[in-house]
């Protein structure tokens, strides 16, 4: 009689897993002609959970809650993203998470936000994860009125402190005077949150307004939030909508740094890239792709064929200042480096030139299609202009063009001119 009863349960056991895959596969083709079909998505997840399928019921909630939080029913995504935390492991627990505290924070739901941080934070803290979980908390996005409390918990909780360690370490790349941070600025949708502030010195702000950079975008906001962090750090800013112009501003405008986007219609940043390296005016300008394919091989294919960088949107508007401004320091130090490797090198005008009028050295310089930096000194108080065959290549400012009549008469100048095509 047991033997009967055992062979008539594994009989009952394949007739239900035979039920359950024909319904299995009825949701499946279900969903292959509506894969938006979220009653269909519902009945499979629950499906491969009652059979013990974690994983497929784990990815199939994933696409039901996805579909929801696009359709803005974030209740119901809320509730499916919680039902996938429970059944996956820690690392997908902390994915999941993140997607929980996304939605409450876009909500303005600051206290659900700061108590999903927590779970986070514990988290990454079983898994023996401290540097992961402090690298989530500084990206995280302002708490509304109760911020600082709640990072002071948080900072607490995860170990990231404020006072000295050993040696004087305190586990931060931060000065003491820029510990506050700036007003929360939030230039597009979808890009993060930016507090940092980028400051510039007035001595950066005078050479930086030498300087010009070109972007190219064809998102008319891309090249707006690019061209208001050029300006903060008071560079001249050019702007093209794709390739093509570009291609046309930077060989009239010669740019000192080039910012393209990757996919553009008519011409691609690639392309772009790759015309740009033609004429022997702009192979050498530093160049940048900005693109949202953030891929691996994609960054290490840019950087191989000689782009300077590789920035992935989206980003943070203070991160991006910041890299610009490092450009163009960049660039400064390498004008100076060749200006001062070919000082030794052969001179044909030097010396005290303060009895000679601006206009006859602006002359010679065009007459002789000179390459080099005309400098003058008024004490501390030192200025320069910048040839390129005979050209003034870098722009000077308005007030020092209009000063410059003046000043000549009263200070001293020296200038490095030479016959080569680089700056001495």
């Amino acid at each position: 009689m047991a033997l009967f009863d055992k062979v008539w349960q594994q009989m009952n056991t394949r007739l239900d897993q035979a039920k359950i895959n024909r319904e299995i596969d009825r949701l499946r083709q279900a969903l292959y002609i509506n894969p938006n079909d979220t009653e269909a998505l519902r009945q499979l997840g629950t499906t491969y959970q009652t059979s013990n399928m974690a994983e497929e019921a784990i990815e199939t909630f994933i696409r039901l809650a996805d579909l929801y939080q696009v359709s803005k029913q974030y209740d119901l995504a809320l509730a499916y993203y919680r039902k996938i935390e429970k059944l996956g492991d820690n690392e997908r627990r902390a994915s999941i998470l993140k997607e929980i505290e996304r939605i409450h924070h876009g909500l303005s739901q600051f206290e659900e936000a700061y108590r999903t941080c927590r779970q986070i934070a514990e988290v990454y803290l079983a898994m023996n994860q401290k540097e992961a979980a402090r690298g989530f908390f500084s990206s995280l996005p302002t708490f509304g009125d109760k911020d600082e409390l709640y990072r002071k918990e948080l900072r607490e909780m995860i170990g990231v402190r404020d006072e000295a360690w050993a040696q004087g370490a305190k586990g931060t790349w931060m000065e003491e005077q820029s510990r506050t941070a700036g007003p929360a600025v939030a230039p597009l949708p979808g890009y993060p949150v930016s507090r940092a502030k980028v400051g510039v010195t007035q001595e950066e702000q005078l050479a930086f307004a030498d300087l010009s950079i070109l972007v190219v975008d064809d998102d008319p906001n891309i090249c707006l939030l690019l061209s208001t962090a050029i300006k903060n750090l008071h560079c001249q800013v050019i702007t093209a909508n794709n390739g093509v112009e570009g291609v046309d501003k930077a060989l009239r405008l010669r740019p000192n740094i080039i910012i393209s986007d990757l996919l553009m219609p008519k011409m691609d940043g690639s392309q772009f890239f790759k015309k740009l390296q033609e004429y022997p005016e702009t192979q050498s300008i530093p160049f940048v792709c900005l693109t949202s394919r953030g891929q691996e091989e994609e960054k290490v294919a840019a950087l191989e064929r000689g782009v300077e960088d590789y920035w992935v949107k989206p980003f943070s508007i203070a991160e991006i200042t910041m890299r610009i401004k490092k450009l163009l320091q960049k660039q400064l130090q390498n004008v100076q480096s060749q200006y001062n490797a070919a000082g030794a090198g052969q001179v044909e005008l030097a010396g005290n030139l303060g009895e000679m009028t601006p206009s006859d050295l602006l002359r010679f310089s065009e007459a002789k299609r000179k390459s080099g930096v005309l400098q003058l000194k008024s004490g501390d108080v030192e200025g320069a202009i910048f040839f390129q065959d005979g050209e003034i290549s870098r722009r000077a400012s308005t007030t020092f063009i209009t000063k410059l009549e003046f000043w000549c008469f009263y200070v001293s100048i020296t200038i490095n001119l030479c016959s080569s095509n680089h700056y001495c």
